[in-house]
């Protein structure tokens, strides 16, 4: 889930979901620093589960903090499988990675220390088999 030196990339983490039981309770917590309130920027979602992961999507909440403690709320669907069962993301073993684009060609208004926390807006409290959860900000490059 990481890269090692993509262009315009400023943030690429994932972080661990605990032996793989996700809690619609628990956030996943992600800190950046954003200096640029200039150039547009692209944010993903990665999503790793396991095979046996038993939905064809996921919904998430992901926060966004701004340096002066205002949030923003998205809801993100990520289809993780066709309707036949077959994995749209990337198998490395029983392992599948699937990434998606939730918000495109925006601007961060303020600089500073920003958050964002991803949570899982299923409706299992406990999602089984995620493995890991990352984000990708990139600065948009018009094609």
């Amino acid at each position: 889930m990481s890269s090692c030196s993509e262009s315009g990339v400023i943030v690429n983490q994932s972080l661990p979901v605990q032996d793989s039981k996700w809690t619609s309770s628990d956030s996943l917590l992600y800190d950046f620093n954003i200096k640029d309130t200039v150039n547009y920027f692209d944010f993903s979602v990665f999503i790793r589960n396991t095979e046996n992961y038993q939905w064809s999507n996921i919904y998430l909440f992901s926060d966004l903090t701004f340096p002066n403690g205002k949030t923003r709320r998205d809801t993100i669907e990520v289809v993780l499988a066709d309707k036949y069962g077959k994995w749209l993301g990337n198998n490395s073993g029983t392992l599948v990675t699937t990434s998606a684009i939730f918000m495109q060609h925006r601007k961060f208004p303020l600089s500073g220390d920003y958050k964002i926390a991803i949570t899982h807006g299923m409706r299992e409290p406990i999602l089984q088999e995620v493995t890991d959860i990352g984000i990708k900000i990139k600065e948009w490059v018009d094609k």
